[in-house]
């Protein structure tokens, strides 16, 4: 695979960009390692196994909430990623430590799970590094006309992998010895890192001085956040449209349609993460146009599925049908939701991988607010006030495209105006 370099200057920001001809798909590798970790830990394989290890309900639930701060706040240290090592170099790094925590910390589970709590949290500090690394990649060596495959790769890898990678780590956490299934979780980790190899990631010039490299990255950050395009982008990403905090209540809520249990693992499950890989992939094949109209349309889609979930009868039938086309779209939206965010980075420059975790930050502030939004629907309407809350929501788009396009259309005839007079 070629991985030439062809240097130019960015338009809008005037940051010249480092980007390189690399496969879309590489990024399903790459990313896999950072699903499996964030996976296992936080999204249902680790929560059963600290409860079969003798913690009770409550302290699963203050484990599994412990182990999310990382997620919000690892803008921290990412700017870890852009300094002094290649960003491969950072992402080897910090996925060969959380590898050997997450080991670590299945090894010691059954023996002490408060233990291994703390070592899971810890590797979580490097997991999330690994997600700042891979950013800052895919903004250093795609080149934008392949950013929107490449983000569909990134999130079938997120999403899917997310669900089979610690799927099958739970398998044989259930089937083998500690030792056994501990060293699968290493392997599960560590071999997707063989997609590095052939990877030329192009050289950063070094910076004069410290006190130069931060003007220059508060330059960057200036230049993301200001331009009005990319405050509309920002706006987009706290909105709740393309969330997906339903899905986190599905399963909750699949008693009031009368599902059992088994089905639930494998609707929202596997067979979720499956649906919302195929979701991600065919997002990679939207026609390239603004990437915040797109992003938009595919967040009111949600709105489909979510109204029937709220309007249908409360059957299994529904909850299946529902939860499909649900788990579907909010794949689709999720690879548009990476595009527009490496869209708003733009170039890497000095501070690529930061850009991109702050942003990638800010897209979970609406599931953070729509859960609880949704929950106190429940309290009032009943299990039906979840999904309508979220059907609701996903329309909030609408309006904002209307008062983007008029915006843009105003700015581009007042611009041609002025062309004129001259």
């Amino acid at each position: 695979m070629s991985d030439n370099h062809t240097p130019t200057r960015d338009e809008k920001t005037g940051l010249k960009p480092l980007i390189g001809a690399v496969g879309p798909s590489r990024f399903l590798w790459i990313v896999f390692p950072y699903a499996v970790y964030i996976g296992f830990t936080t999204n249902g394989g680790a929560s059963l196994l600290l409860r079969r290890a003798g913690l009770s309900v409550g302290e699963v639930a203050n484990a599994i909430a412990l182990l999310g701060i990382p997620t919000a706040i690892y803008f921290l240290w990412s700017p870890l990623a852009d300094l002094w090592l290649p960003r491969r170099t950072w992402y080897a790094f910090s996925t060969v430590c959380a590898g050997i925590a997450l080991t670590i910390g299945c090894w010691v589970l059954e023996r002490d799970a408060r233990l291994a709590i703390a070592i899971f949290f810890v590797g979580m500090l490097f997991c999330m590094l690994i997600s700042s690394a891979y950013g800052g990649l895919m903004a250093s060596i795609v080149a934008p006309a392949d950013r929107t495959r490449a983000s569909a790769w990134a999130q079938a890898s997120n999403l899917g992998g997310g669900a089979i990678g610690p799927g099958i780590l739970l398998f044989a956490a259930l089937h083998a010895s500690s030792s056994g299934w501990s060293l699968i979780a290493l392997v599960l980790v560590l071999l997707p890192t063989a997609a590095l190899l052939g990877l030329k990631e192009p050289r950063q010039t070094p910076s004069p001085g410290f006190t130069k490299h931060l003007r220059e990255v508060g330059g960057e950050l200036r230049a993301t956040c200001l331009l009005p395009r990319n405050l509309f982008g920002l706006l987009l990403l706290l909105a709740p449209p393309g969330a997906g905090a339903l899905i986190g209540l599905l399963p909750a809520i699949s008693p009031d349609y009368h599902v059992a249990g088994a089905s639930v693992v494998w609707i929202n499950g596997i067979g979720g993460g499956l649906l919302m890989a195929l979701g991600c992939l065919v997002g990679g094949w939207v026609p390239r146009f603004d990437r915040r109209i797109a992003y938009a349309l595919a967040g009111a889609l949600n709105a489909i599925p979510a109204g029937f979930l709220a309007l249908a009868p409360a059957t299994a039938a529904t909850y299946l049908i529902g939860t499909v086309a649900y788990l579907f779209t909010i794949g689709l939206t999720s690879t548009l939701s990476m595009d527009l965010i490496l869209d708003m980075v733009g170039v890497a420059g000095r501070s690529g991988s930061l850009r991109y975790s702050i942003l990638s930050a800010l897209s979970y502030v609406p599931i953070a607010y729509m859960t609880w939004l949704e929950g106190r629907a429940a309290d009032l309407f009943g299990f039906k006030g979840v999904p309508a809350l979220e059907a609701l929501s996903a329309l909030i788009d609408l309006p904002l495209i209307v008062i983007w396009l008029i915006w843009t259309h105003t700015r581009n005839r007042s611009a041609q105006l002025s062309v004129q007079r001259l």
